[in-house]
């Protein structure tokens, strides 16, 4: 092992997303950006070992830290506080997802693998980020292929340890492997898995939002010349709102754009609009519903979408209100009409949308 000086000793940390599908659709590219974009910045508020970023690489992220190098304790807690804090964003995100694009159904499927090893290397400043260049950082990317057999790992290489004093690991731990590498050589590692730590991972469910006791009011159907998956896309965007609900002049929403359980939002028309939460996804092979609540639990809407043949949606708009006889006469005899001629001016808008799109 070479001798590091202190002003060129460094630390190269590569936390790397995997697992993703390639997905196609513009939408499911979309979203995959999202989630990965918002997967990285966790990994970097997880940092606690005084680490910097050098950049963001695809779907990893490289930090760095100069002088002596983290014990494999540190290192080893700096991994769990990652793993934890990743998987927990994923639990929550699939708690919470009404979205059904291969993307947001795909992120039970993510991973994370952890690369630490300790060299030198010179640097080139470039804007605001500092570039490494060497062996060494070479060795810490070419380490993110290898022939590790498990999932979700923290790879140090024996340099690393030996430079931290942890000549001895505990064998239960951290398993031993090697990897050679064209121009490299022979690279020696240790490996501790890391899906353990998912028992650590406490993520309640969304507490119900919607009603307890909801009465059908109404029902409107259209039949639309279209797969399922799209017709549900249209009617959980919510901004995409605003291309079909009758009169809509604008979307407004807590939050970033994306639908959620518990998202608000409210489709003003002038001035007057009601605010409204996602407050419940049903789906299947062959069905998918959503449901959306008035804040304060009198009224309720469901989307349910039927899939036909031909690629077609059946799709049900229904309007319910609390089962309460004083609520239920009060939509009759004041929002019955109104509403019913509302969501039907609404529901040929969306169809026309699909039309126009050639459907």
């Amino acid at each position: 092992m070479t001798t590091q000086s202190a002003d060129d000793a460094v630390l190269f940390f590569i936390p790397d997303i995997g697992g993703f599908t390639k997905f196609i659709a513009e939408t499911e590219v979309r979203h995959s950006q999202h989630i990965v974009r918002e997967l990285l910045e966790l990994l970097v508020d997880a940092n606690s070992i005084g680490m910097k970023v050098s950049e963001f690489e695809g779907d990893a992220v490289l930090f760095y830290r100069n002088g002596a190098p983290p014990s494999p304790q540190e290192l080893v807690q700096q991994a769990r506080q990652m793993y934890v804090a990743f998987h927990a964003y994923l639990k929550k995100f699939e708690y919470f997802r009404v979205c059904q694009c291969g993307a947001c159904a795909g992120t039970g499927g993510i991973t994370l693998k952890m690369v630490a090893h300790y060299g030198s290397a010179a640097t080139m400043q470039v804007k605001d980020h500092v570039k490494f260049i060497g062996k060494d950082i070479i060795i810490a990317h070419r380490l993110l292929k290898n022939s590790v057999d498990v999932r979700e790992y923290l790879l140090a290489t024996s340099q690393t340890l030996l430079a931290s004093g942890g000549q001895e690991i505990d064998a239960g731990s951290f398993v031993r492997g090697t990897d050679a590498y064209e121009s490299l050589g022979t690279i020696e590692y240790a490996i501790r898995p890391l899906e353990g730590y998912r028992a650590e991972i406490h993520v309640a469910p969304p507490a119900p939002g919607g009603m307890t006791n909801p009465r059908r009011m109404a029902t409107l159907t259209r039949t639309i010349d279209a797969p399922i998956e799209e017709v549900y896309q249209r009617i959980i965007d919510l901004p995409g709102r605003l291309d079909w609900i009758e009169g809509a002049t604008r979307v407004d929403m807590s939050g970033d754009r994306e639908n959620r359980i518990g998202k608000t939002h409210r489709c003003m028309r002038g001035e007057e609009g009601v605010e409204l939460m996602t407050t419940e996804v049903k789906v299947s092979e062959s069905t998918m519903e959503l449901w959306e609540t008035d804040l304060k639990k009198i009224m309720a809407c469901r989307y349910f979408l039927t899939r036909t043949p031909g690629n077609a949606t059946e799709l049900a708009l229904e309007l319910y209100v609390r089962d309460n006889l004083f609520f239920r006469l009060m939509f009759r005899l004041l929002l019955q009409k109104k509403l019913t001629a509302f969501f039907d001016k609404s529901l040929d808008n969306l169809c026309g949308l699909f039309e126009k799109a050639g459907r």
